[in-house]
């Protein structure tokens, strides 16, 4: 016979069914129509059982991003030892991004139903703006760390490079809801040359002159024969 559960895990045990059942819901109606009644009762609790554990629907809402952002920090910091080739770890980083990031299907839809609703309402745009930019900050940091003994300091920097690290992500998720068939490796290779590209600026390399110095030199070549 399994032992009765303490009080802290029946807690534990009935917010987790209704978070379940939120991301659920939401998905498949929109934070909109999805209804605390609706959480509630699909999770197999009362209305009352919700505000025990959440104080609204934007409450809720939060707490699942929070759960995910820590989630995610933890997998960049695994991810970026900083004892292989940077480009090659960068990758293999926005690799296995994509694998978690579509491991749970609901969550790009759950992401993208917060952000429009974060459009229409003032207060919870502020509070997902709040975790976006701390999500960001913490980012940078890693990025920080993870570079400190590359051959030379990035040239922009790294909370800007953060920002664009996430509107690259922002743009291919939403382009891959709306074209489920777009290849997921797009968007490693995307992450590499923008990396590439900020190595190249950070040792001071002139891209189009090598270019054209390559060029011309193939010229050069092709003449001699």
């Amino acid at each position: 016979m399994s032992p009765a559960l303490t009080r802290k895990e029946k807690q534990a045990k009935t917010r987790s069914a209704l978070l379940k059942s939120a991301a659920k819901l939401i998905c498949r109606k929109g934070i909109t129509d999805a209804s605390v009644d609706d959480m509630a009762s699909d999770a197999g609790y009362t209305k009352g059982a919700f505000y025990a554990n959440f104080k609204s629907k934007e409450e809720m809402f939060l707490v699942m991003l929070d759960e995910r952002y820590t989630a995610e920090l933890e997998r960049i910091e695994a991810s970026l030892p900083g004892d292989g080739m940077p480009v090659e770890e960068v990758r293999a980083s926005a690799e296995d991004f994509m694998r978690f990031a579509w491991a749970d299907s609901e969550w790009p839809k759950l992401y993208f139903e917060f952000t429009t609703y974060a459009a229409r309402n003032p207060e919870f745009r502020e509070e997902l703006a709040t975790r976006n930019r701390a999500m960001r900050d913490r980012i940078a940091e890693v990025i920080r760390n993870w570079a400190k003994d590359l051959p030379a300091d990035s040239p922009f920097p790294y909370e800007d490079i953060a920002r664009m690290l996430h509107w690259m992500v922002d743009g291919f998720m939403l382009s891959r809801l709306v074209e489920p068939s777009l290849d997921e490796e797009l968007y490693s290779t995307m992450v590499a040359t923008f990396f590439r590209g900020i190595g190249a600026a950070a040792l001071d390399l002139d891209l189009k002159t090598i270019a054209e110095a390559q060029e011309a030199r193939l010229r050069k070549a092709g003449a001699g024969r």
